[in-house]
Protein backbone atom coordinates (compact mmCIF):
# COMPACT_ATOMS: atom_id res chain seq x y z
CA UNK A 1 0.00 0.00 0.00
CA UNK A 2 1.80 3.23 -0.86
CA UNK A 3 2.22 6.47 1.58
CA UNK A 4 -0.87 8.27 0.13
CA UNK A 5 -3.27 5.71 0.75
CA UNK A 6 -1.88 4.54 4.50
CA UNK A 7 -2.73 8.22 4.97
CA UNK A 8 -6.01 8.49 3.78
CA UNK A 9 -7.04 4.92 5.53
CA UNK A 10 -5.23 6.75 8.76
CA UNK A 11 -7.16 9.91 8.32
CA UNK A 12 -10.42 8.17 7.82
CA UNK A 13 -10.23 6.46 10.90
CA UNK A 14 -8.94 9.46 12.95
CA UNK A 15 -12.07 11.17 12.04
CA UNK A 16 -13.86 8.19 13.09
CA UNK A 17 -12.24 8.12 16.14
CA UNK A 18 -13.40 11.35 16.50
CA UNK A 19 -16.93 10.95 16.85
CA UNK A 20 -17.16 7.46 18.64
CA UNK A 21 -15.54 10.27 21.17
CA UNK A 22 -18.36 12.66 21.13
CA UNK A 23 -21.09 12.69 23.13
CA UNK A 24 -24.75 12.79 21.73
CA UNK A 25 -27.87 15.12 22.46
CA UNK A 26 -29.66 11.75 24.33
CA UNK A 27 -26.79 10.99 26.43
CA UNK A 28 -26.32 14.73 27.82
CA UNK A 29 -30.36 14.54 28.44
CA UNK A 30 -29.53 11.36 30.50
CA UNK A 31 -26.88 13.04 32.23
CA UNK A 32 -27.90 16.48 32.75
CA UNK A 33 -31.88 17.12 32.76
CA UNK A 34 -33.24 15.21 35.33
CA UNK A 35 -37.06 14.04 34.86
CA UNK A 36 -37.57 15.99 38.41
CA UNK A 37 -36.87 18.82 39.95
CA UNK A 38 -36.28 17.31 43.48
CA UNK A 39 -32.36 15.87 43.12
CA UNK A 40 -31.18 13.12 45.91
CA UNK A 41 -27.52 13.07 45.00
CA UNK A 42 -27.54 9.94 46.58
CA UNK A 43 -29.70 7.84 44.67
CA UNK A 44 -29.16 9.88 41.42
CA UNK A 45 -25.51 9.20 41.45
CA UNK A 46 -25.59 5.57 41.69
CA UNK A 47 -26.88 5.01 38.37
CA UNK A 48 -24.49 3.43 36.12
CA UNK A 49 -24.33 6.12 33.62
CA UNK A 50 -22.08 8.19 36.30
CA UNK A 51 -19.72 5.21 36.98
CA UNK A 52 -16.06 6.35 35.17
CA UNK A 53 -13.81 3.82 34.85
CA UNK A 54 -15.34 1.87 37.55
CA UNK A 55 -15.28 5.12 39.94
CA UNK A 56 -18.06 7.13 41.10
CA UNK A 57 -17.95 10.17 38.99
CA UNK A 58 -16.76 13.40 40.99
CA UNK A 59 -19.02 16.01 40.00
CA UNK A 60 -22.10 16.19 38.38
CA UNK A 61 -24.84 19.45 37.37
CA UNK A 62 -28.00 18.79 36.72
CA UNK A 63 -30.07 21.57 34.80
CA UNK A 64 -33.77 21.59 36.10
CA UNK A 65 -35.29 22.73 33.23
CA UNK A 66 -36.61 21.20 29.92
CA UNK A 67 -34.76 19.73 27.20
CA UNK A 68 -36.56 21.99 24.87
CA UNK A 69 -35.27 25.06 27.27
CA UNK A 70 -31.65 23.66 27.10
CA UNK A 71 -31.57 22.92 23.77
CA UNK A 72 -32.46 26.62 22.19
CA UNK A 73 -29.21 27.06 23.34
CA UNK A 74 -27.88 26.11 21.01
CA UNK A 75 -29.97 27.37 17.93
CA UNK A 76 -27.97 28.66 14.90
CA UNK A 77 -24.56 26.98 16.31
CA UNK A 78 -22.73 24.09 14.79
CA UNK A 79 -19.83 23.49 16.69
CA UNK A 80 -18.67 25.59 19.85
CA UNK A 81 -19.21 26.70 23.35
CA UNK A 82 -22.38 28.58 24.05
CA UNK A 83 -23.32 30.16 27.25
CA UNK A 84 -26.99 30.25 27.81
CA UNK A 85 -28.60 33.98 27.20
CA UNK A 86 -30.71 32.84 30.66
CA UNK A 87 -30.07 31.74 34.32
CA UNK A 88 -31.01 28.20 34.81
CA UNK A 89 -32.14 26.59 38.03
CA UNK A 90 -28.87 23.88 38.84
CA UNK A 91 -28.06 21.23 41.02
CA UNK A 92 -24.42 20.32 41.15
CA UNK A 93 -23.55 16.95 42.88
CA UNK A 94 -19.73 16.44 44.21
CA UNK A 95 -18.76 13.22 45.75
CA UNK A 96 -17.49 13.71 49.27
CA UNK A 97 -14.92 10.52 49.84
CA UNK A 98 -13.98 7.93 48.08
CA UNK A 99 -15.74 4.65 48.77
CA UNK A 100 -17.26 0.93 47.24
CA UNK A 101 -20.58 2.28 45.45
CA UNK A 102 -23.32 3.79 46.85
CA UNK A 103 -20.91 6.76 46.54
CA UNK A 104 -21.47 9.86 49.17
CA UNK A 105 -22.60 13.05 47.74
CA UNK A 106 -23.01 16.79 48.65
CA UNK A 107 -25.63 18.79 46.76
CA UNK A 108 -25.48 23.05 45.81
CA UNK A 109 -28.34 24.50 44.37
CA UNK A 110 -28.02 27.50 42.66
CA UNK A 111 -29.22 29.36 39.76
CA UNK A 112 -26.83 30.76 37.09
CA UNK A 113 -25.93 30.61 33.56
CA UNK A 114 -24.50 27.70 31.97
CA UNK A 115 -21.85 26.58 29.22
CA UNK A 116 -21.96 24.00 26.87
CA UNK A 117 -20.86 22.26 24.11
CA UNK A 118 -23.32 22.10 20.56
CA UNK A 119 -22.50 20.41 17.71
CA UNK A 120 -24.81 20.40 15.11
CA UNK A 121 -27.35 22.26 16.97
CA UNK A 122 -27.35 20.27 19.67
CA UNK A 123 -26.07 20.57 23.29
CA UNK A 124 -23.74 17.63 23.65
CA UNK A 125 -21.03 18.65 26.87
CA UNK A 126 -21.70 20.55 29.72
CA UNK A 127 -18.94 22.48 29.66
CA UNK A 128 -19.19 24.93 32.84
CA UNK A 129 -21.41 27.28 35.13
CA UNK A 130 -21.54 31.50 34.60
CA UNK A 131 -18.51 31.58 32.00
CA UNK A 132 -17.06 29.31 28.59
Amino acid sequence: MCAKSLLLVFGILLGLSHLSLSQTWAKFQQKHIPSTSSINCNTIMDNNIYIVGGQCKKVNTFIISSATTVKAICNGVTNSNVLSPTRFQLDTCTRTSITPRPCPYSSKKETNKICVKCENQLPVHFAGIGKC
